[in-house]
């Protein structure tokens, strides 16, 4: 095979590969399953292109196909966001380190994980009562302050799709359990910038969280008894601090992808 032909087919197969994760984030703004019309339309392919991807990650089983003929990411993603996001929560444990140092409590960073919310980072404080969350746990996003922070991250259209699909389960007698309720209160957490959790996932707790600026849906949070987390320290200390630390996860998370797309 000539070698200009062989240029042409590594081309081709470049594109291909640039195309399916295309069609990947698509399907994943969407947050609900989306058709093959949109696909195209937003993708901007032709039909037959677009079928021939979608078939392959069905395969592979990163996409599913629903009984009504419209897409949706498949259980295959879930596994990988694992591995990522462990992999993510080493890195960001000095980030971590520094807040708990200015907090004296304990700091987390939870990632959108289909419906929910995974802990991927943790760094308890010295204290004698702390909240110690354990990485890898799952959590709902109605009741906990990463997943309010999370849910305000996201285009209204997609957190009311997520809030639809979403069991209002009560965890606490202070859970939010209506969705009109619900969605004001993603209102207001965009409105100031910070989410709450005023035990509503487990009594006697208090969380605050704030979103992390990027492309990925990332919380960070501080959690504690809810005594230590007062009112006046929530806007003069925690907020300011992880607002920081946010930013300092966007900077390394941006640092490293700059890194990878180096030739």
């Amino acid at each position: 095979m000539s070698t200009e032909k062989q240029t042409s087919r590594s081309n081709s197969t470049v594109q291909a590969v640039s195309r399916a994760f295309d069609i990947l984030e698509i399907v994943a703004s969407a947050g609900s399953p989306i058709s093959m019309t949109d696909i195209c339309k937003q993708a901007k392919l032709p039909r037959p292109t677009a079928h021939r991807l979608l078939r392959t990650l069905m395969v592979s089983g990163y996409i599913y196909q629903t009984p009504h003929r419209k897409y949706a990411l498949g259980t295959r993603l879930i596994s990988l966001s694992r591995y990522a996001g462990g992999a993510l929560g080493v890195a960001l444990r000095p980030i971590l380190t520094k807040a708990v140092v200015t907090l004296d409590e304990s700091v987390s960073v939870a990632m959108l994980d289909q419906d929910y919310a995974r802990y991927i980072s943790h760094v308890p404080s010295e204290r004698a009562r702390r909240m110690f969350t354990e990485v890898g746990n799952q959590v709902s996003l109605h009741a906990t302050g990463v997943g309010k922070a999370i849910l305000a991250a996201m285009p209204h259209a997609q957190a009311l799709a997520t809030i639809e699909r979403t069991q209002l389960r009560a965890f606490t007698p202070t859970t939010i359990t209506d969705k009109d309720e619900l969605i004001r209160e993603i209102e207001l957490t965009r409105e100031r910038s910070y989410a709450l959790d005023n035990g509503e996932h487990e009594r006697g707790l208090r969380c605050v969280a704030v979103p992390v600026p990027g492309d990925l849906y990332l919380a960070v949070s501080v959690s504690a008894p809810a005594e230590r987390i007062t009112d006046y320290l929530i806007k003069n200390s925690i907020v300011p601090t992880l607002y920081c630390t946010a930013d300092d996860i966007a900077g390394a998370l941006s640092a490293e992808a700059d890194r990878h797309s180096q030739p």
